[in-house]
């Protein structure tokens, strides 16, 4: 027990420094494009560098498995150079039970990820949003998605409009229900618009049967009665992407909230695939952890000499890069459609992980 507290006290240290390491470099790569697309605005510097904390955390949970496999290289290249996995294994202690520990550390490592670093970082990366929009002043619509069905919020020349529609197809571009609200610029209704039916083309809603209410005669105590419109067209600047992207970003939600969204989104009428493809991603993470840091290790375990550690470095750095974007590339065939869930997600790092196993376990024989 006393070597595996040892051996999980030299990759933690090994980790912190790794991660403390990647944190620098992606905050100033951030702030330096922050800085750019701030030069016009006043107070740069300090908007800047906020801007680029609120984002680093996000680009830190996306990097957080090769951060796990660069630490483990650096804790085996310590060890190795040392001989201190020689001196276990003259103990009668196996490589693979040595390597334990550290396999058991990336897994509780990713496990923080999911439930408490990933929630942080999509906390702060709405906060980003916020800012980098306020600081843009951006006037685009805005949309809001609820239990109720989504909300758009839209400025007129003359006002501006708040259109809510109850779903929509997959494609979002046949909202159902759709119901319209003008307003004048003191923010008074002046008139309201019902359809069951309608349609989003570029630049315009299409209402098939319209029903419209003219709140001026309500305010003069008159009755009023809907006037029915045929193909009444209503001009809009949302796109359909902007109807999908509605939604809160699936790295913005939390673990712990993914069901209740996902199935808000079903209610919809919208493709929850890549609010799926998340969730499966969290549940294989502490997994995928616990392969980068076997292959982290399994090149280096076993070098004592320097050029031989400078090609097993080169080869563990190449095969963890290998997977994490091999992962990408399949992750987003997922969430396309094109392959299944489940083999986008596990495949990848299984099959090298049972090939880094595989070297783990002929260097314990040879």
């Amino acid at each position: 027990m006393t070597l595996d507290y040892y051996f999980i006290k030299q990759y933690l240290i090994s980790f912190v420094r790794v991660f403390l390491g990647i944190t620098l470099l992606v905050f100033i790569f951030d702030f330096l494009t922050n800085l750019n697309r701030l030069n016009q605005l006043d107070s740069q510097i300090i908007n800047a560098s906020i801007l680029s904390i609120l984002r680093t955390t996000t680009y830190l949970s996306l990097a957080m498995p090769l951060i796990i496999m660069l630490s483990s290289l650096a804790f085996s290249v310590n060890l190795t150079r040392s001989n201190e996995f020689i001196i276990s294994r003259a103990s009668g202690t196996s490589v693979l039970r040595s390597f334990f520990p550290v396999m058991l550390s990336a897994f509780l490592v990713g496990l923080i990820s999911i439930f408490i670093f990933d929630p942080i970082a999509g906390k702060m990366i709405n906060h980003y949003d916020f800012k980098l929009a306020k600081l843009q002043s951006k006037k685009e619509p805005k949309i809001k998605v609820n239990d109720n069905g989504f909300w758009i919020k839209q400025l007129t020349s003359n006002g501006h409009q708040i259109i809510k529609a109850t779903n929509t197809t997959i494609n979002s571009y046949e909202p159902y229900h759709l119901s319209i609200f003008v307003y004048d610029k003191n923010g008074i209704v002046l008139e309201r618009i019902f359809s069951k039916d309608a349609s989003l083309h570029d630049n315009y809603f299409l209402l098939e049967t319209a029903t419209k209410w003219s709140d001026s005669n309500l305010l003069n105590g008159q009755l009023v009665h809907g006037k029915t419109i045929k193909n009444l067209r209503i001009k809009t600047e949302i796109s359909s992407t902007q109807l999908l992207d509605g939604y809160q970003a699936p790295k913005t939600i939390s673990p712990w909230n993914m069901n209740k969204q996902i199935q808000k989104v079903k209610l919809s009428g919208l493709s929850t695939l890549k609010y799926q493809s998340k969730q499966m991603e969290q549940y294989a993470r502490p997994f995928l952890f616990v392969i980068m840091a076997i292959i982290g290790s399994v090149f280096t375990i076993k070098k004592s000499r320097s050029h031989n550690i400078g090609f097993s470095v080169i080869s563990a750095v190449l095969l963890g890069f290998f997977l994490h974007f091999f992962q990408n590339i399949c992750i987003t065939l997922g969430r396309s459609g094109e392959i299944p869930l489940i083999i986008a997600t596990w495949s990848p790092f299984l099959s090298v992980g049972f090939l880094a196993m595989t070297l783990f376990l002929h260097s314990e024989d040879g």
